[in-house]
């Protein structure tokens, strides 16, 4: 008996989707906490910053939020520097779009949408004082392997099996040790950063009138 194998059609490709995942260049003018964000979130996650913009700006419900959040604010900060960055001609369609039907500035959209970010960081930041804490019990952890590897030597001398096998063991520790350092030390990065803080909007324009 003979059965038919499936196969799943390929997807149809259009000169519309590969020209919105082109690559264009957009500036933006950003405060610098929110451009340091922005570089942070694609340090620690290990994307690209055209990735995130991909992500933030093909989310329609993130857009909305983020005009909504640009609506209640007065004007543009001072403080704000201008920033070049790479991000596809679709994102790019996609915030030009909701800027003009929403009549807000476009850069005020950008700023929130990279507010959307601060979940995903602050949990970053959480996990990283868990990693600390656990590398620190490593370190002690360490420290008595050499102790005990030392008093080997002395009892047993470097020549015996047992002690060239816990040598063995010591030294794969380390070198595990080490890449465990160095993600400690990425993470200092995010531990160390101050967060922008998203009460922190500007005065609504009724606070003037």
């Amino acid at each position: 008996m003979t059965t038919s194998k499936k196969h799943t059609a390929p997807a149809v490709l259009s000169a519309e989707t590969l020209k919105g995942k082109q690559s264009v260049r957009a500036t933006f003018r950003l405060p610098e906490e929110i451009i340091a964000l922005l570089g942070l979130a694609a340090s620690q996650l290990d994307l690209k910053q055209k990735s995130i913009f991909d992500q933030l700006f093909g989310n329609e419900q993130v857009l909305e939020k983020a005009a909504a959040c640009a609506k209640s604010c007065q004007a543009l900060k001072n403080g704000r520097r201008p920033k070049t960055f790479v991000l596809s001609r679709k994102s790019l369609l996609s915030l030009n779009i909701i800027t003009q039907r929403e009549n807000v500035p476009r850069d005020l959209i950008v700023e929130f949408s990279i507010q959307h970010l601060l979940p995903i960081i602050n949990a970053e930041q959480e996990k990283h004082q868990k990693r600390e804490k656990v590398y620190d019990e490593t370190i002690e952890h360490l420290r008595q392997g050499k102790m005990i590897l030392h008093r080997a030597a002395g009892r047993l001398g470097e020549n015996d099996q047992l002690y060239e096998i816990f040598q063995g063991i010591v030294s794969q520790y380390e070198e595990k040790f080490r890449a465990m350092n160095g993600i400690i030390e990425k993470g200092r990065e995010i531990s160390n950063m101050a967060m922008p803080d998203k009460e922190d909007k500007e005065t609504p324009p009724s606070a003037h009138n």
